[in-house]
């Protein structure tokens, strides 16, 4: 477990920071800037508001490599999802342009073979008409 207040110390010291400057900063007395230095734990608002004034980031110290690794590797599978939908939405909009393309050719083609049925029925019956019929 990190013991977050000698984090924090270790911090100002390294910055050489006045403890009366930093507590002043972060609207604490002297004694309580100490008191801090003894926690263990500490508020996530203050722990907030000290890696602002320190600019340090002092949440690092509570991730887990592991779990850092996992969520790491989940990051990139879900850029790779996105690619891939990304990928899959483009495929279907040409898949509904070509049915739809094709849906209007079949279309045509009806006509045609209507219109060719129609011309063929009308020559068979010529065919069978009789010179008085004319």
């Amino acid at each position: 477990m990190v013991h977050i207040g000698q984090k924090i110390k270790k911090i100002v010291n390294e910055q050489r920071i006045p403890v009366k400057e930093f507590a002043s900063k972060i609207n604490k007395s002297r004694t309580v800037v100490y008191n801090i230095f003894e926690r263990k734990t500490i508020d996530t608002g203050l722990l907030d508001k000290i890696g602002i004034v320190l600019k340090h980031n002092f949440f690092q110290y509570y991730i887990n490599e592991e779990e850092f690794s996992i969520a790491k590797d989940e990051g990139i599978s879900y850029l790779k999802k996105d690619e891939e939908i990304s990928v899959l939405r483009t495929e279907l909009q040409k898949n509904k342009k070509d049915i739809t393309e094709l849906n209007e050719k079949l279309e045509l083609m009806k006509k045609i073979n209507s219109l060719l049925e129609e011309k063929l029925n009308g020559k068979n019956t010529k065919k069978y008409k009789t010179k008085g019929q004319d």
